[in-house]
């Protein structure tokens, strides 16, 4: 990689889109071309050019690695997200246009794209009848080798923002889900539901008491028998109930979720999972990092 074209200062409506580009990071251009100019933006290659550097084994018909967009969103809220809308919007399209290019070229190594997003409920988008929208990209992801990770407050904030009942063909597309703390109860109880329930034993006890030869004690006024017998069971029946109930969803500490996993191939049953933070030392274990109180 070269350089990329990062914003240096704030956009507004009366500021240029872009200011002058400047270098990318070291670390990201691990091999820089001495015979380039100090300062040259990445462009996009046209889909039915061969760019230059392309081998068998790589793929570089993709827009530009880094892509920077400085606008905080307090400056102009509406202006932001239409912004934060149309670049994801761009990348999607991009991305889809891998498609022909890894059917025509089956012997070619074609990288895995990755679209990560934070606070998500405020750039999502649904298509319902039209043919764009994050379901219908999510749905064919695959195809084109791009992984999606994205994160939200709760599933409350992303109904809030979506028309309808459409955010559940948009939640559907996630095949795996971590759900941390919930505050509110429509997340838990949706989060509940997602986990499914399964059969468990439930114990019932009865207690039963007999008399023979009962007759009323004339100083306390209730039934006496000198022959009593005190009968107690116990049995177990199966019950359908939730995995999670509510609670658990809502009582999660701090670095503990629970995970509806996907490998791949299979899904996964729901399970509860202890988290490690990345600035923490990878090789302790979740115990380990509690009880030394780094939780």
């Amino acid at each position: 990689m070269q350089n990329a074209i990062i914003p240096k200062r704030t956009l507004s409506l009366n500021d240029t889109p872009f200011s002058e580009p400047i270098p990318c990071p070291s670390w990201l251009n691990p091999a820089p071309d001495p015979s380039a100019s100090s300062v040259k933006p990445l462009r996009f290659a046209p889909m039915n050019a061969e760019p230059a550097g392309l081998t068998a084994q790589t793929d570089r018909r993709l827009p530009p690695p880094v892509c920077a967009l400085n606008f905080p969103i307090a400056m102009n809220p509406g202006l932001a997200k239409a912004l934060g809308v149309m670049m994801k919007l761009d990348f999607q399209r991009s991305v889809l246009n891998r498609i022909p290019v890894i059917e025509t070229h089956p012997e070619r190594y074609f990288r895995q794209v990755f679209f990560l997003c934070d606070e998500y409920q405020h750039f999502a988008t649904v298509g319902e009848n039209e043919p764009t929208g994050d379901e219908k990209f999510f749905s064919l992801s695959r195809q084109p080798k791009c992984i999606p990770i994205v994160a939200t407050q709760s599933i409350s904030s992303l109904k809030s923002t979506l028309p309808g009942d459409s955010w559940r063909t948009l939640l559907q597309t996630f095949r795996t889900k971590i759900f941390l703390t919930l505050s509110d109860d429509f997340s838990a109880r949706t989060a509940s539901e997602l986990c499914g329930k399964e059969d468990r034993l439930k114990a019932s006890y009865n207690l039963s008491e007999s008399g023979h030869d009962a007759s009323i004690s004339l100083l306390t006024g209730r039934a006496i028998s000198h022959r009593a017998n005190l009968t107690a069971s116990k049995s177990y029946y199966p019950q359908s109930d939730f995995r999670f109930d509510t609670k658990t969803f809502t009582e999660l500490k701090n670095a503990q979720s629970v995970v509806i996993a996907y490998d791949g191939f299979n899904p996964m049953p729901p399970a509860f999972c202890y988290l490690k933070p990345y600035f923490n030392d990878p090789n302790k274990s979740y115990f380990q990092q509690l009880e030394e109180g780094l939780l």
